[in-house]
Formats: C-alpha cells, structure tokens, sequence
C-alpha cells in the first residue's frame, strides 16, 4: 500500500495546455515516494488534480495525455446559423447590445464528460483522496472550493461546495472567462479559478496542509501579438495572474516551476514536451522537496 503523507500539500496552477506538465511532476513524486496527502488544482491543475485523486496513477495520465485531442475536450458553443443570426440581428442597431451572443466562444461540456469517462467517478464524495478544485463566483467574487472534506474551517470570501459532481467542478475551475461559457450551479456563475488563485497553495493551507509544495507554470516571453480573440483573452490573464501569483506562492514553502514554453490551448503536438518539461522541473527541486518532508 503505498502511504500518503497527511501533513503535505501539493497545489498545482492553471496554464492552459501547460497544465500538462503537472503529470510529469507527479510521475517523478511518486517514484520517490512522495505522495501528498491533499491536493488542489486551479483551472488545468484542477483537471489533473481530479484525475490524480480519483485514483489514476502518473502513468495512466501520462498515457491519457499523450492521446488528448481538440474534439475531447473542446466544443464550439454555436452553429454557423445562431453565429449568423447574432451578426444579422446586432447590425439592426450597431449601438445595441449583443444580447444574443454566448457566454463563452467554446462549451466545456465535453470536460464534464471526459472526466466521468476516463475516472468512472460522478460524486467528489466518492474520491480516494483529499482535494480541493478552486472557481470563482461571478457573482459574488467569491472563491469556491469544490471538495470532499467534511471539516472545513471558516474562511472569509471562501464558499465551500461538498459531493459536487466532479466533471462539473473541473468545467467550472477551467472556464476561462471568454474562452469557456460560465458554469451555473447552485445559485453561482462559476468561472475559472485562476481569477482568485492561479495557484491554490493557500487554499492547500485552508483544508489541512501543513506543508505546501506549489507547481507553477514559468511564463513564456512572447514574441508575436496575439492574433486571434482567444490568444488575446488568454494573454490579458496571464498578465494579471503574474502579479495575483506572487501572492499566492506566499502561502508555499516550496515552488516547483516548471520551464516556459509557447503552447496554446490546440498545440496538442507539444504534450511529450511538457511532459518532459514536468519532470526536469521535479528532479530539480526534488532535494528541497525531501529536506522539507524529512526524507
């Protein structure tokens, strides 16, 4: 039986495809018998976070992602047709609003049900481990932890959310704002995560850790300007989330970062890369991270 260690807390950021590295991260833990006893995830940390704790090991995320494609994950969220009928109908008024466009340009309902099919979990009251999935409430701006802990300490701005469906709390902390539609629930429009807490260590603090390993994504210096509505929305986030961060990694003891690299959200083709970028990231830091937990 392989043994968690209750008191450490692995908090793994969003980054979009970047998020994939948090495999090879992960991978190169357990091989050195490194198991975190709570972990959270933010927007794509969130996703292997979900994956993690529902019992798949870092091999089988490995494999999973080396499989990935546009069409599991990703759905326009309008036909030519409605797209045609929102244009004709806002060209009758160019100072009208556009009331009829959708909440995002994709539809994270094919996460939803990637995630049930590839765990075969529905209930977060049903994972084998602690965790913790950060959204935001649109609404409210307040951060919602979707967990399965019982015991939960009061924390202020915090909504705490108990046995959510997992898929739909890895659609909400993944919809970023613009890119994805919001997800309803509960009274809530909730959007990604990463809006409060790119990197949910402090959030690892609140539900229990004592010690908390942080993974963050190194930004990639870009070189171009952005040229598409979805490469613009995901630059303005990165540049905010770059201060919201330091912010964050203040609640860590340790930041594995793992190193930059220039992949949007199709460049599929660069998965065995980040992977690898995962792992170096990991074996670097990995004589701090056996001091911290006393190996």
């Amino acid at each position: 039986m392989k043994r968690r260690r209750r008191r450490l807390g692995l908090a793994l950021g969003g980054g979009g495809l970047l998020g994939v590295a948090h495999i090879g991260v992960l991978e190169v833990l357990e091989e050195n018998g490194i198991l975190p006893g709570i972990v959270t995830g933010t927007s794509a940390g969130a996703f292997v976070a979900a994956l993690y704790t529902a019992g798949l090991e870092p091999q089988t995320l490995r494999s999973l992602a080396l499989k990935l494609s546009w069409e599991d994950l990703f759905s326009w969220n309008f036909t030519f047709c409605s797209f045609l009928r929102m244009l004709l109908r806002n060209l009758r008024d160019l100072l009208g609003s556009l009331d009829v466009a959708p909440l995002g340009l994709l539809s994270g309902s094919r996460i939803t049900g990637y995630v049930e099919r590839v765990t075969g979990v529905k209930s977060m009251a049903r994972l084998l481990n602690p965790v913790g999935l950060v959204a935001t409430d649109l609404a409210s701006g307040n951060r919602v932890v979707f967990t399965n802990l019982e015991w939960l300490p009061p924390a202020p701005g915090t909504v705490y959310v108990k046995g959510a469906p997992l898929g739909l709390a890895v659609r909400a902390s993944t919809a970023i704002p613009g890119v994805f539609e919001p997800v309803p629930y509960r009274g809530m429009l909730l959007s990604d995560g990463g809006l409060l807490e790119i990197v949910p260590a402090a959030t690892a603090r609140l539900l229990g850790a004592k010690i908390v390993v942080a993974v963050r994504h190194d930004s990639q210096k870009m070189d171009r300007e952005p040229d598409s509505i979805v490469q613009v929305i995901m630059r303005g986030l990165n540049i905010m989330s770059e201060k919201g961060m330091k912010q964050d990694l203040e609640w860590s003891d340790l930041t594995i970062v793992t190193p930059a690299i220039n992949a949007g959200l199709s460049d599929f083709g660069k998965i065995p890369e980040l992977l690898e970028k995962g792992r170096a990231a990991a074996v670097k830091a990995l004589p701090e991270l056996k001091r911290l937990v006393g190996m």
